[in-house]
């Protein structure tokens, strides 16, 4: 029987991973920069958090995951972001 020896450390950190990991830190940090601007006056908050939120669903496999558990079970209350997702594919294809 032939043994598979374990990856090598280059293997297990790869520049795609690197990036991926780089993104989720980025994503994550722009989500709180919005949660701590949700407070000051006008609507810097809002707009902030889902640019954090869409870079984090794009290289996030988990948090695509709770995303669509989440729109599965409360369709209502995520339609708006749907709605602009569908609209921004059309756009696309364009």
């Amino acid at each position: 029987m032939s043994e598979k020896a374990p990856p090598s450390f280059a293997d297990a950190l790869s520049l795609a991973r690197l990036r991926q990991g780089a993104l989720i830190g980025i994503g994550c940090t722009i989500i709180l920069i919005g949660v701590l601007l949700a407070p000051l006056p006008g609507p810097g908050g809002l707009p902030v958090a889902l640019v954090g939120g869409a870079i984090l669903l794009r290289n996030s496999p988990a948090a695509r995951r709770l995303f669509v558990r989440t729109k599965r079970r409360y369709p209502r209350m995520l339609a708006p972001v749907e709605k602009l997702r569908l609209y921004l594919r059309r756009r696309r294809q364009r």
